[in-house]
């Protein structure tokens, strides 16, 4: 049976078998700019619910709950369990709810790389930069990124190129301590690495990426100019400093019409 405390938050729930995973409790939110709130959500949920704090079985708050935790309409919210589900992450019943699907298996592919090298996918430098804002992490991002008690970020949204085709779309979020003033630097025509090392003299060591085929959304589908629901890789990379500290957050979704990942194994 599902319990509520006073905020509707608090959800006591039972694994799919019946087992108990204990309560799911959304963290605060904090509502950005310019980017469709379905997408705001959604993006706060994957980082929620991958965070591993929840069982494979847990039971979402109710719809009218997550409209009051997020503030919109229940027309938002099921745009955006529509995304999770589609994404894997939930399955979603009608009449019962929406629960959180069992974790991915993960593999490696070779081990590791013998050497980082941060330019990723042979993409054009710079980008068209859709958003590029400073504001506070909600905890969800805060703990994502290893912040302490200064929680200011800079978000950057940005549209990426190969060949002049529109490619992948990245958002990237990045202490803000560590980068003071980087929407004033010229993201349209430089890569962001160059950008982080020349200007702020900030090395990347190493990262870890994990990338899963999934299909796009509709407001991703607007972005990179194919159709919804198209085959699409989803992209989550964590890049480090020399002394452990998270420098970028990045989430991305690569067209899979157009792009293809090559391994040597040897």
């Amino acid at each position: 049976m599902l319990k509520t405390d006073a905020s509707g938050l608090v959800a006591e729930t039972q694994r799919l078998d019946g087992s108990d995973t204990g309560p799911v409790v959304l963290e605060p939110f904090v509502r950005g700019d310019r980017v469709p709130m379905h997408i705001q959500i959604h993006e706060n949920l994957v980082l929620q619910l991958t965070s591993g704090k929840f069982g494979s079985g847990a039971e979402l708050p109710p719809e009218a709950a997550l409209c009051e935790h997020y503030g919109v309409s229940r027309g938002t919210i099921r745009q955006a369990l529509a995304e999770l589900a589609r994404d894997g992450l939930i399955e979603r019943h009608p009449g019962r709810g929406s629960f959180l699907r069992r974790p991915k298996f993960e593999g490696s592919v070779v081990g590791s790389y013998s050497q980082f090298r941060v330019e990723g996918p042979p993409l054009d430098p710079g980008a068209h930069v859709l958003d590029c804002v400073t504001r506070k992490a909600d905890p969800v991002l805060a703990k994502a990124l290893g912040l302490g008690h200064d929680r200011s970020v800079v978000m950057l949204r940005r549209l990426r190129f190969a060949g002049g085709v529109p490619v992948t779309l990245q958002t990237s979020a990045l202490p803000a301590a560590l980068f003071p003033g980087l929407a004033k630097h010229n993201l349209t025509e430089r890569h962001l690495v160059d950008i982080l090392r020349d200007e702020y003299g900030v090395t990347l060591v190493r990262a870890e990426e994990f990338i899963e085929p999934a299909i796009c959304t509709a407001f991703d589908a607007r972005q990179l100019g194919i159709k919804t629901g198209a085959p699409v890789f989803q992209i989550e990379r964590r890049t480090f400093l020399p002394d452990g500290r998270i420098g970028e957050f990045r989430r991305a979704v690569m067209r899979g019409d157009v792009y293809r990942y090559r391994l040597d194994l040897r």
